[in-house]
């Protein structure tokens, strides 16, 4: 699934009113925005088998497009933006005469900055662009870059719609120090005396597991929030605001997507395979009973519905309730929209299954 989403993020630009006919154009993908964080998910993603036409980073987003008036043209190509972006440089050869061709460099991306980009903001990208032994030719182009809680999750196009749904997981973040002290909180309480993920093979012992997980959150009074809206003026960029994993701890708030990344993120650690349920508008948690196995669905939302008191004690079974409706909810939503996942026609129905992109090398943002 990864490997057909980036082959055709340069078909976005084509559609893209910055790749106007030219000798050549500026290719920012996708839609001419920045996205801090499909850049920091996809840092790390191993190089894929490009087409011949791409040339350099096979996993970019910025670049340059341009037809060889010749065979073996040479072109060198810079790429920076003050502040963001060090020059980042390619030297390239391009084999064939007529042949369009998608240039990107390796970019230098300063990733802290990235990383505590909170605020989106317009910036200017700067593209050098020498053919052969002519001078350079020097385009300057104005974008904006997105806060990195802005998730880009689907691009519209009638040609080539692209799911970016894995892009929740990057905001998984099992090793934030965050998910070791709520596994000792979840401790303290004594509803489970360790954490042994699948050990036992006892659906019951994975089920009191993930309550215990779920009795320290509502016991620290994590509140529903709908807030998902972000600044997006191009609708047919799907993007949703996700709270980092201290952000919704910090601020006793949490939408579905944010409550759903932040248990995915403890029982990722505790290896109770989760996964993310798109569904249109929402996103339930999922988790497996056994590797392999049957998945619980999880509606998070109604964390809201148990609360501790002024004293902070939480009552047992107030919040065993609301996790066992909390199942039954989930259950009956996932079902609802059961016959939608798979269909390509339906892509904001996704399951997004943390381990396996892991392995496929999205990695978390890090956004602490």
């Amino acid at each position: 699934m990864l490997t057909k989403t980036f082959s055709v993020f340069a078909a976005f630009c084509l559609l893209s009113p910055l790749c106007a006919a030219a000798d050549w154009a500026a290719l920012i993908s996708p839609r001419g925005q920045i996205f801090p964080a499909l850049i920091l998910a996809t840092a790390n993603l191993p190089e894929r088998r490009a087409s011949a036409s791409v040339i350099g980073d096979s996993n970019g987003l910025i670049g340059a497009r341009m037809v060889a008036s010749r065979d073996q043209q040479r072109v060198v190509l810079h790429i920076d933006m003050p502040g963001w972006l060090r020059d980042s440089r390619i030297e390239a050869v391009l084999p064939q005469r007529g042949q369009r061709y998608q240039i990107y460099p390796t970019l230098a991306w300063d990733f802290d900055k990235l990383r505590s980009s909170r605020h989106g903001a317009p910036e200017t990208l700067r593209f050098s662009l020498a053919v052969d032994d002519q001078p350079a030719e020097v385009k300057q182009v104005r974008v904006r870059i997105r806060s990195v809680n802005d998730a880009p999750y689907f691009i519209a196009s009638k040609k080539s719609p692209t799911d970016l749904s894995w892009m929740f997981a990057a905001y998984v973040d099992e090793d934030h120090p965050r998910v070791t002290r709520i596994i000792n909180e979840a401790l303290a309480t004594g509803i489970v005396k360790r954490f042994d993920g699948y050990q036992r093979k006892d659906p019951q012992a994975v089920l009191k597991q993930v309550y215990a997980i779920w009795f320290v959150l509502q016991k620290h009074g994590i509140h529903y929030s709908s807030i998902t809206r972000t600044g997006n003026a191009l609708t047919e960029v799907y993007a949703q605001h996700v709270r980092f994993l201290d952000e919704s701890w910090m601020n006793n708030q949490a939408n579905c997507v944010d409550g759903s990344v932040l248990l995915a993120s403890v029982l990722r650690k505790l290896d109770l395979n989760p996964a993310l349920v798109l569904m249109p508008g929402h996103m339930l948690l999922a988790f497996e009973l056994a590797p392999g196995g049957d998945r619980v669905y999880l509606e998070t939302t109604r964390l809201d519905n148990a609360q501790a008191n002024a004293d902070g004690a939480l009552d047992d079974a107030e919040s065993f309730q609301s996790f066992a409706t909390a199942i039954a909810r989930g259950f009956a939503a996932y079902q609802r929209g059961q016959g939608n996942f798979g269909d390509l026609r339906q892509p904001e129905y996704q399951i997004i299954d943390i381990a396996t992109a892991r392995n496929r090398g999205v990695m978390p943002i890090n956004g602490r």
